[in-house]
């Protein structure tokens, strides 16, 4: 008797090494495959604008960009705003940069000289670039500026700061006015000089903002933005709308669900 009490005793213990054996080795795979998908490779993906490529088909185009199809997503219609006190002004480090242009088949981008920042939020934030869409891809009230020029900076892989300027028609405008004749028309294809411009004469003088937090607005799409729409549009004139839009080809994702975040403004 007590033989075959050993007996089945060991074979008890077998049947849980094995079976803990195959849940450890389940959870190893579980954790490779969701590595592979947070990690795979969507660079030579082409996504777009328009047909199959379009905005609404992104989360589907590759599993890198599912999170194009999340819950924090940008651009969105600021129509309900409140104030908050609390939110510091923008404190702004710019220099001058050269000349920098880029077609890289979705906009139109400057890259700039290292070394120009902002401070907000008691966190530093290196400008990289900034590029146009249009039309704009935040609205106001429901409604679309011709333009708008978003301000990439970074602190972190999972922290930047955006700041958007719309632009409406009115007076031309000085960047267009002295580039928008030697920007790239082509796909990969760039114009360098070694002339310097101010970055901070590109902002308005009244830098107040909106503020949320949201996503990067092209593939992939990461939750990883804090937004600043600056409150006042600047201007441009019908001639450079008219082309710059020719340029860009209708490059904006349509308005994101607000999902219950809260946008709030700065003070003046």
């Amino acid at each position: 008797m007590k033989k075959l009490f050993n007996i089945i005793v060991f074979v008890l213990s077998l049947l849980f090494i094995t079976n803990n054996f195959a849940n450890d080795n389940g959870h190893e795979k579980k954790k490779k495959s969701e590595h592979n998908v947070e990690t795979e490779d969507c660079s030579h993906v082409h996504w777009g604008y328009k047909g199959e490529e379009a905005p609404e088909h992104w989360p589907d185009l590759c599993t890198s960009f599912s999170a194009c199809g999340g819950t924090v997503q940008s651009p969105i219609d600021i129509s309900k705003a409140v104030h908050d006190k609390h939110l510091d002004p923008i404190i702004f480090d710019y220099y001058r940069t050269k000349t920098n242009i880029i077609n890289n088949g979705h906009t139109i981008q400057f890259n700039v000289d290292k070394g120009s920042t902002i401070s907000v939020d008691h966190k530093d934030y290196k400008l990289l670039q900034f590029h146009f869409h249009a039309l704009s891809e935040h609205t106001i009230g429901g409604k679309h500026y011709p333009l708008e020029i978003h301000f990439v900076h970074k602190n972190s892989d999972d922290d930047y700061a955006v700041l958007a300027l719309l632009i409406k028609e009115g007076k031309p405008n000085p960047l267009l006015t002295k580039y928008l004749n030697k920007f790239p028309k082509y796909k990969n294809t760039s114009f360098r000089s070694l002339g310097k411009f101010e970055l901070i004469k590109l902002l308005p003088h009244n830098k107040s903002y909106f503020h949320y937090n949201g996503s990067l607005t092209t593939p992939p799409c990461s939750e990883v933005v804090n937004w600043y729409v600056f409150r006042t549009a600047l201007t441009a004139s019908k001639s450079q709308l008219k082309k710059l839009s020719q340029m860009l080809h209708h490059n904006y994702r349509p308005v994101q669900p607000l999902n219950k975040r809260i946008i709030s403004f700065s003070s003046e």
